[in-house]
């Protein structure tokens, strides 16, 4: 018997991009980044619709790694058709951007699909989560400016050139600082992870996002949020210890113990 335990927050109140969901053999996170039009659609943003139909057609489908990938970029596709938007989006800042992870049980065995900045935790001991370097560049470049000047609430502003710029880099596997997102083009196979574990080795997996800057050692909901606690009181900014390119991030953690 499987059990699952989530919690998920938005940064804004009644908004999150983040989006977990599951059935008996699938257990899915996604999230979602608005583009830079900054437009709502039925009250949602960009952000919020495609992580929502990231989960949904994960957990529609049985396929995994760059064949998964590929089935969720021509979703987003139509999905952009859908909303007349598929002039706008032949530029990259235009397109709606989610990572995922999607765990699937086949049999005696656990298939994990990986894209993006989320992570994993394996039995509470064996994490996996990937950073950017253009992320990590633009976290560098924010807190230098708030050591410099002391303006936390202009750092984001500041660092916004450097934020498109950085759309050159997206799904681009040729450059150094290229990373892979779902965006309704192509995905190069080289930013897509897969894992196996044998399902009886297995007794927990916990995905969480990227708003949570630091894990726990305890596996449970009440840790992670201690945990996020804990990072708000140290660094409410992220600008010190926990570098990143805003002060705030949705969050999210789904809890799976086999």
């Amino acid at each position: 018997m499987v059990n699952v335990q989530t919690f998920s927050k938005g940064k804004i109140e009644n908004k999150n991009e983040d989006y977990f969901d599951h059935n008996k053999t699938s257990f899915v996170i996604a999230d979602g980044a608005t583009d830079k039009s900054g437009k709502n659609y039925n009250g949602k943003t960009g952000g919020e619709l495609v992580s929502r139909s990231i989960v949904k057609e994960c957990l529609s489908t049985d396929l995994n790694g760059i064949k998964l990938v590929n089935h969720l970029n021509n979703k987003i596709k139509e999905l952009y058709a859908d909303l007349n938007i598929t002039d706008e989006i032949q530029d990259p800042k235009f397109r709606f951007t989610c990572g995922f992870i999607c765990i699937r049980v086949f049999g005696d065995k656990i298939v994990i699909t990986y894209l993006g900045d989320l992570g994993f935790r394996i039995n509470g001991s064996e994490i996996y989560q990937e950073k950017s370097q253009i992320d990590v560049d633009n976290s560098e470049a924010r807190s230098k400016y708030i050591q410099e000047t002391n303006d936390i609430d202009g750092s984001r502003n500041h660092i916004i050139p450097l934020l498109h710029k950085q759309f050159k880099y997206q799904n681009n596997p040729q450059d150094t600082l290229g990373y892979g997102v779902i965006d309704g083009t192509d995905t190069p196979a080289k930013f897509v992870k897969t894992f196996e574990y044998d399902l009886d080795k297995i007794h927990s997996i916990e995905l969480f996002s990227d708003g949570y800057f630091d894990v726990p050692k305890e596996v449970s909901i009440e840790a992670w949020e201690k945990s996020f606690e804990k990072v708000e009181k140290e660094d409410p900014d992220k600008w010190k210890k926990y570098k990143s390119t805003k002060s705030k991030d949705d969050r999210t953690i789904a809890i799976i113990q086999f």
